[in-house]
């Protein structure tokens, strides 16, 4: 800030009012201006005499000096309001933050020449002002950046009060530009129309930025801003209430993508409900959204059996460097997840290195999952690195590599499946079983599953190396069983396979022997499952020959456009039982009978949700943005609560009889009119007749 009056002379000079504003610098700055005449690389230069008033400030990432100053003048220095007699002064608070991170010949104050003999010499705080994410080397290709303090840091104490006078400046609690809930760049800022800031949230506001190393609650009243990867240690439960919301960040500062990862030993007990659901999401502002990859994810990490892992028995998970999963323990327990939300994920950590939307590794199968939904990930939607756990009511939509994906042994079931791979994602589901050797063998079973694909699409993903636009691929030896699927939009084929192993491969289980079945060494793929699309319904590597049968016919979907995608306007993938002819629709007509046990369900129809079991509205990322119909049309998924159901149908019974009494009201009166029209017409026929009847006297003598 130049005076340009190095006299002594007050008239002119210049003499500013700066409170509250936060400067932030960069530790290995190299001074790059092409008009400046000063090559210090410090933050804050005043020169020439200039006087002025500053308070609240922050100058913070210091490379050389926070404050820089020469060229001084006959002003006054202070670091007291009180002491000022006249306006020719310099006001610099004590109460300032420089932070010079204690970094070797860093200074908070230089004062150059006559500046040097100046008394007082200014000085401030030198202490950390705790801001929530700004790294010491900020750049544009910097991630992400929150210049908010941390509530209750350095940044809320030794708080300057505004000169004497003022009519302008608002006094506030808090050093530097922003308090620590308004981020008053979103709407406004480049770092805000380029996802590089978090936006503001309603309420009560809770930093995540540190283990949980207790049983811990995250209550549905607070917002709670992810910054860092967040490990649930063992022994420590995560209990995160209905309705709650997570939002994280892009970078940690460190170049770690945010992200829950629950430890062996430890659980996440988050059961949500449909009116609740529990949301993982990012912490941009929405006109940045939809986008894929700008956080982590959810990662369990269980002791349950790994193909191929020997004592002890432990493996790394991807996107995770240090922490380990896999056990000996089939029903161990991860915890709960029930109506669980992640957005957005997916964050690319380094080459081939990429993150799911939720990971389950090694996980038992005393662990619930039921209503989880991943939607926009870059890489993988839900992943299962060997482990038991099951899951019903699974949605994925629109993710950039595989919709689900299965490896290294897994062993689990899975019912009420929905895939959408939108207009740049891989498969709809990948399964790899590892090959022949070490067991056990991946064998998922997989029942009531629609998958739909696009026909108009192509492979965007970061990660495969698979180019193929196959809905489902099959390889690596995996087995398995795959029943009531509806496989649609299929582009290039519906099921690809490769890479086989030792597996029987069947369309038929009566004709598999007893030690097969029983050592789980087959792939079953039902021979009434629909595939259809412009594709082929297979695409068979040579060595892999076995599965060939599919009913290629269209399901008779209510609403399925051939390049369903994440800009499509409404979907409805529910399936009338009978055309208007009576006949059976596809997806009722040849139903398979579900595996004898205490998980599957039995339902009439193939694919995730029939005539009108909508499990996804109300609470999917569809349902939010008004693509398919909100309210659950009442089947057995639990999309929607009883109460909710009965409230519907009393509704809609007050609201027949209401119609009926109405039209009974209208016929009646209908009635009484035409009654009434008919005397008057009789009337007055009467009286013509009568007028006919009389002689005509007119012209008659």
């Amino acid at each position: 800030m130049d005076a340009k009056n190095e006299g002594a002379n007050v008239d002119g000079r210049s003499a500013p009012t700066l409170y509250n504003a936060l400067f932030v610098g960069h530790i290995n700055n190299d001074v790059g201006s092409v008009s400046t005449d000063d090559q210090t690389s410090a933050i804050l230069r005043l020169r020439e005499g200039t006087g002025g008033t500053f308070g609240n400030l922050i100058i913070t990432n210091v490379g050389s000096s926070g404050l820089f100053q020469n060229d001084c003048a006959g002003e006054t220095f202070t670091q007291s309001l009180s002491d000022v007699t006249s306006n020719d002064f310099l006001f610099f608070s004590p109460n300032n933050i420089i932070f010079t991170n204690g970094a070797s010949g860093v200074v908070q104050v230089d004062a150059q020449g006559s500046c040097a003999t100046k008394n007082p010499q200014f000085t401030a705080l030198d202490q950390d002002p705790e801001l929530v994410q700004i790294v010491r080397d900020p750049s544009e290709a910097t991630l992400f950046y929150d210049p908010r303090p941390l509530p209750g840091g350095n940044a809320f104490t030794a708080i300057d009060d505004y000169p004497e006078g003022n009519t302008f400046l608002d006094q506030v609690n808090y050093k530097g530009a922003f308090s620590s809930t308004d981020n008053w760049l979103v709407g406004l800022s480049w770092l805000d129309e380029n996802a590089r800031t978090p936006a503001n949230v309603d309420g009560d506001i809770v930093y995540v930025t540190g283990d949980v190393l207790f049983d811990t609650t995250w209550r549905n009243d607070n917002t709670y801003l992810l910054t860092t990867q967040v490990f649930v240690q063992g022994g420590a439960v995560l209990t995160i209430e209905a309705g709650t919301t997570i939002l994280a960040y892009r970078d940690d500062g460190a170049g770690r993508a945010p992200a829950v990862i629950v430890e062996r030993g430890a659980r996440i007990e988050a059961a949500g409900t449909a009116a609740q659901p529990i949301t993982f999401s990012s912490a941009v502002s929405s006109q940045n959204l939809p986008a894929t990859g700008l956080w982590g994810g959810l990662i369990l990490l269980g002791r349950s059996v790994v193909h191929g892992l020997e004592a002890p028995f432990q493996a790394r998970v991807e996107g995770v460097d240090g922490h380990f999963y896999g056990g000996l323990e089939t029903n161990d327990n991860s915890g709960t997840l029930q109506y669980v939300r992640v957005w957005y994920g997916g964050s690319v950590i380094g080459e081939d290195n990429e993150i799911n939307g939720i990971t389950f590794a090694g996980v038992g199968s005393g662990t619930t999952v039921d209503h989880i939904e991943v939607a926009f990930n870059l890489d993988d939607g839900v992943e299962f690195f060997g482990g038991t756990v099951d899951a019903k009511y699974i949605s994925v939509l629109f993710c950039g590599d595989d919709g689900i994906d299965t490896d290294k042994g897994y062993q689990g079931r899975m019912q009420f499946v929905y895939v959408m791979t939108g207009v740049s994602g891989n498969h709809g589901a990948e399964m790899d079983g590892n090959g022949a050797g070490s067991s056990p063998r991946s064998f998922p079973q997989v029942y009531n599953a629609l998958f739909v694909g696009n026909e108009q699409g192509f492979t965007g993903s970061v990660s495969t190396d698979s180019t193929d636009r196959a809905i489902l691929r099959l390889r690596e030896g995996t087995g398995g069983m795959f029943g009531n699927m509806i496989l649609v939009n299929i582009d290039d084929a519906g099921i690809l396979q490769n890479d086989c192993s030792n597996e029987v491969r069947t369309q038929d289980l009566s004709s598999v022997s007893a030690s097969v079945l029983s050592s789980r060494d087959y792939l079953f793929v039902s021979p009434n499952t629909i595939m259809d699309g412009r594709g082929s319904t297979y695409s068979i590597e040579v060595g892999c020959e076995g599965l060939s049968q599919a009913r290629d016919v269209d399901p008779g979907l209510r609403l399925m456009p051939t390049d369903a995608g994440e800009d499509t306007a409404f979907f409805d993938p529910t399936t009338p039982p009978s055309t208007g002819t009576g006949v059976a629709t596809p997806a009722f007509s040849v139903v398979d009978q579900v595996p004898d046990d205490d998980f599957f369900e039995q339902r009439d129809y193939m694919g995730a949700f029939g005539d009108s079991d909508v499990w996804i509205a109300g609470w999917s990322l569809l349902a939010e943005s008004n693509q398919i119909a909100s309210v659950d049309g009442g089947g057995g998924g639990g999309g929607g609560d009883d109460d909710d159901n009965d409230d519907l149908v009393i509704g809609l019974a007050v609201g027949l009889t209401l119609f009926f009494v109405i039209l009974c009201i209208m016929a009646l009166y209908s009635f009484c009119r035409i009654k009434q029209y008919k005397a008057q017409y009789e009337n007055l026929q009467l009286s013509y007749d009568k007028e006919q009847a009389q002689p005509d006297l007119e012209g008659g003598v």
